[in-house]
């Protein structure tokens, strides 16, 4: 199984320098910017605004950047009154900030994305075909009613990710176990791994974590972790018109942008009607929650449900074994909820810089526009950017015969946010924030945690405190149908940190569920993230009162990793990354 190797210098994959597309810059971040009637960036703004993210210097810079419109078909395009404005980039400077506690942007590097015509690349798309037209599919229905469409899928993706897997010419190609869910150094594809990482144990059980599906305290307060869910069927940017209008502007036809996308506003009611809540019951409401979270919010979450379930923290912690004193402050309760906040923080900064000032990879609905001019064209025109045949696979083909067009089907109204796409902000947090959940508790087997009563812990609705251990399966279609027990045969397997592993997978794929990241955006993502947070408690630990204190996990690739209190860390199995962790 290959591991996530360590880069050391930014390693972009030559997109931007154009060395193998027939038309520059199609591989790389452009939206808001201004395009041609084909969606194709105008070469002098793109190569001003590449300069400014190489160029450095202060955040006026990119006031600079062109924007768009420039053509005649998005002042037609809009419904009512066009905005004064394109959408604002997202935070560019985040990259360039340094920080005192956790590793500054500029010590930890990716490595190269796939290449834009590249097999990788071409499989990712197909991946990304089949989730936008299985969005609507309970995954109670995945093994029963919807089992022959998502035997299609494993069995195209599996040809498709083999193929990228074989391309030695792509340095940024994926890779079994580091990319893809691998079994040793074989793709293991199949229905309890299709659409999920391939995270130690995330197999196992639901494809929903448990810590999304399990209603918690927040002190005196019950948390109800059902969502108001997008209406079935809804997708967006599938015709020229609206595609262009939110490459160029970044809004979507209404005038929204993506923070107020899918909003009621003067837009068809995006929501099912009336309102049912649900739990996550199928992949669109994946993209629905990772739409509107507060980046860090599902971790929090999962944070007090441990504590509400009395997991205990790992054997180095020294307040384990202390018979006269108990952590707060420091290694407590307190202080565990303030690091998962710290370090969602100090990931967003370094995932910044991957995406602003390296690597500016584009989004997968720039993808799918390529992918229309080149098959499709415009006006009898087709555009040849040398996308191989490949791409235009079974997936492809089943959107192009649902929606008239090769464009990548989006869950959200104005497509992705501004900013570039790899690598994934929220893949990023996932990473360092289940990362420090790892290593502060005990892994241990989850159906004998779910359910520990504690002091002042109230039961939810219907249930008793005698009740045995429930894992609860997603797929109940609203408040009248309670969720079912979960009863697989791997049930028994299930524990704590698969689960947070899972939950990791749930955000990161739930990105791509709603269309606006690829895969490897995720992928790579997660363990930048695993090791902003594995530096960050390498600094904390030397800084505290109470010694020896010591924290284990095992990390994305399913190594272990221990930290000290002096500040080591050791990787047993992995040299390479355990002499990075000796620079840090």
């Amino acid at each position: 199984m290959a591991r996530t190797p360590v880069t050391y210098g930014p390693q972009p994959n030559g997109d931007e320098a154009g060395i193998m597309a027939p038309v520059r810059y199609i591989g790389n971040f452009h939206k808001t910017l201004p395009h041609d009637e084909f969606g194709q960036v105008i070469p002098a703004a793109f190569m001003e605004f590449s300069s400014i993210c190489r160029q450095g210097g202060h955040s006026g810079n990119f006031e600079r950047v062109q924007q768009g419109p420039l053509t005649a078909a998005n002042q037609t395009t809009f419904v009512g009154s066009i905005p004064p404005a394109v959408a604002k980039l997202n935070n560019p400077q985040a990259g360039r900030a340094v920080d005192p506690s956790g590793p500054d942007p500029l010590h930890l590097e990716m490595q190269p994305a796939p290449g834009i015509l590249s097999a990788s690349t071409a499989a990712e798309m197909a991946e990304l075909y089949w989730m936008a037209s299985l969005r609507d599919a309970t995954f109670d229905t995945w093994e029963s009613a919807a089992r022959a469409d998502f035997d299609l899928a494993i069995a195209d993706l599996d040809t498709m990710f083999r193929a990228a897997v074989a391309d030695t010419a792509d340095p940024g190609r994926l890779q079994p176990g580091a990319d893809l869910p691998a079994h040793g150094e074989l793709l293991d594809l199949r229905l309890n791994t299709l659409f999920r990482v391939g995270l130690p144990n995330e197999d196992l059980g639901p494809l929903v974590s448990q810590f999304f599906l399990q209603d918690f305290n927040y002190g005196a307060q019950r948390i109800d972790q059902t969502i108001v869910p997008y209406r079935s069927g809804q997708d967006y940017l599938t015709s020229h018109g609206d595609w262009l209008l939110a490459q160029n502007t970044g809004y979507d036809k209404f005038g929204h942008d993506y923070g107020g996308d899918n909003d009621r506003g003067e837009m068809p009611d995006p929501f099912e009607t009336p309102p049912d809540r649900r739990h996550i019951a199928s992949m669109r409401d994946l993209a629905r929650f990772v739409n509107r979270d507060a980046l860090h919010q599902a971790y929090f979450n999962a944070a007090l449900q441990l504590l509400n379930w009395g997991v205990k923290s790992g054997p180095g912690n020294p307040y384990e074994s202390y018979q006269r004193q108990g952590g707060f402050g420091t290694l407590g309760g307190p202080h565990l909820l303030a690091l998962v906040s710290e370090v969602a923080s100090r990931a967003l900064k370094v995932v910044w810089r991957q995406k602003w000032l390296v690597h500016r990879r584009a989004r997968p609905e720039v993808f799918g526009g390529l992918m229309q001019m080149q098959r499709g064209g415009l006006g009898g025109v087709t555009q040849n950017y040398g996308i191989p045949e490949t791409a235009f696979g079974a997936a492809a083909e089943r959107v192009k015969t649902a929606t008239g067009t090769y464009f990548l089907p989006m869950a959200y109204t104005a497509g992705s946010p501004p900013h570039p796409s790899y690598g994934a902000g929220h893949a990023c947090v996932a990473g360092a924030c289940v990362t420090i959940l790892k290593a502060w508790f005990r892994d241990q087997n989850l159906a004998s945690t779910i359910d520990n009563q504690q002091p002042g812990r109230v039961p939810g609705p219907g249930k008793d405190p005698g009740d045995p251990p429930r894992i609860l399966q997603p797929g109940a279609k609203g408040p009248t149908s309670p969720l079912g027990d979960y009863s697989g045969i791997d049930r028994s397997a299930m524990t704590v940190h698969g689960e947070l592993n899972k939950i990791a997978a749930n955000v990161a794929m739930g990105r791509s569920m709603g269309g606006v990241h690829w895969r490897s955006d995720n992928t790579r993502s997660l363990r930048l993230g695993e090791r902003v947070a594995t530096i960050m408690l390498r600094r904390l630990l030397p800084t505290l009162a109470e010694r020896p204190v010591q924290l284990d996990y095992v990390n994305f690739d399913g190594d272990e990793v221990t930290i000290n209190s002096n500040g080591t860390v050791a990787v047993p199995c992995d040299a390479e990354l355990a002499e990075f962790y000796s620079r840090s």
